[in-house]
């Protein structure tokens, strides 16, 4: 039987006036907010990887008779290889590295990367070079692409990059993960401790058959919702702009709220400096087995203020690229200081409301053409012949 106090009065019943007002309220406002939201981002397509470069510096990738010979990563590797196809060269270069490669501080219309210079300088002797930069990439990334590439390519030369800040990090963007869809590569992969893991970590990525088993119904639906959302509303499409630009305004609160400029200091990680350098063994050790020859090289480093690293852990990070070199059969350059401190650029302030900051990372092109040369002269006597 019903309680007398469940049963429902006129007074305990809002008036259908109210409802109405309050939904009212509610589509209002809601529409306001998509008023705003396309007012602030309609059109504007931000790649938020490169705001690392500072507000100075340009992304630049080369280019050899209207094909690149300088891309990203999975998004567009196929455009190089199949450049690299059409000219026929006799032997490969490839060099890996993060932002350095592509960004140019005051950059000007005609001025070249490192990457395009060296290239320049191999050609004559035989050896086509490609190179793959991503912003902060990290050495595990480097061991994905190489894996890819391997056997795409008639190596006889890889130049890999050891950067202190990126083995602080052993995460696979997306964009480099897809290499793994690629039977060779896990089979590649498989072989080592830490490709193992890479796989592991990425297991719907590796094995692209067990994707739809880790998706819940949920998850489905709300992947046929967002295709539907993205091909009938506009403003869905802002959504990864909205979020980047609320990622850049968060990291920026954050370093405002703990003092993180670029001087501070970025300690070792322990387990992401291990699996980092395992990387570049497992890299180092494939090549050298292979007949490929490496360079293994201190990348530069901005010199006329306190490294932003503490002295002691980025001694022994130097001395540990070195032992990795020597063991596995690879060339070692400590190039750190190759680069004067007045070609260094400044990048977009980390704090909310600063200015300009100091950039330990990009230079202008006069610094692109001095790694160059630095490099061409550790490759004396490399030589190309025809391909096999």
């Amino acid at each position: 039987m019903t309680s007398p106090d469940s049963v429902p009065t006129a007074e305990s019943v809002p008036p259908p006036r109210e409802g109405v007002r309050e939904l009212a309220v509610l589509l209002a406002a809601a529409l306001l907010a998509a008023l705003v939201l396309y007012a602030l981002f309609h059109g504007k397509v931000t790649r938020f990887e490169d705001l690392g470069l500072g507000a100075e510096t340009s992304a630049v990738f080369a280019q050899l008779d209207g094909d690149p010979i300088h891309c990203h990563d999975m998004t567009d590797v196929a455009a190089c290889l199949a450049g690299f196809e059409r000219r026929g060269a006799g032997a490969a270069a490839l060099w890996l590295g993060n932002s350095q490669l592509h960004g140019v501080n005051q950059y000007a219309l005609g001025q070249e990367t490192a990457s395009a210079r060296l290239a320049a300088r191999l050609r004559p002797v035989g050896i086509d070079l490609l190179t793959l930069s991503q912003p902060n990439a990290n050495l595990v990334e480097h061991l994905v692409l190489y894996a890819y590439v391997r056997d795409r390519l008639p190596l006889r030369l890889v130049l890999l990059p050891a950067v202190f800040d990126d083995v602080r990090d052993t995460g696979v963007r997306a964009t480099v993960a897809s290499a793994l869809a690629d039977e060779a590569t896990r089979g590649f992969l498989a072989g080592s401790d830490v490709g193992r893991a890479v796989l592991a970590t990425n297991r719907s990525t590796a094995d692209p058959d067990l994707a739809a088993l880790d998706q819940t119904v949920q998850e489905r639906s709300e992947a046929f919702l967002n295709a539907w959302m993205e091909r009938h509303v506009e403003l869905w499409d802002l959504r990864p702009e909205v979020r980047g630009t609320l990622g850049v305004w968060t990291r920026s609160l954050r370093n405002s709220l703990f003092g993180i400029t670029p001087h501070s200091k970025r300690r070792r990680i322990e387990g992401s400096y291990a699996k980092n350098l395992e990387a570049a063994e497992a890299l180092l050790a494939d090549a050298h087995t292979r007949g490929v020859r490496v360079i293994f090289y201190v990348a530069p480093l901005r010199g006329d203020v306190e490294l932003p690293y503490v002295e002691s852990e980025y001694a022994r990070f130097k001395q540990d690229v070195r032992g990795l070199a020597e063991r596995h059969g690879a060339a070692y350059l400590d190039l750190d200081q190759v680069v004067p401190a007045e070609l260094f650029g400044m990048t977009a302030g980390r704090t909310l409301g600063a200015a300009l900051e100091v950039d330990f990372m990009h230079f202008q092109a006069g610094g692109h053409a001095i790694l160059a040369d630095q490099l061409a002269g550790a490759l004396d006597g490399v030589g190309g012949g025809e391909r096999s």
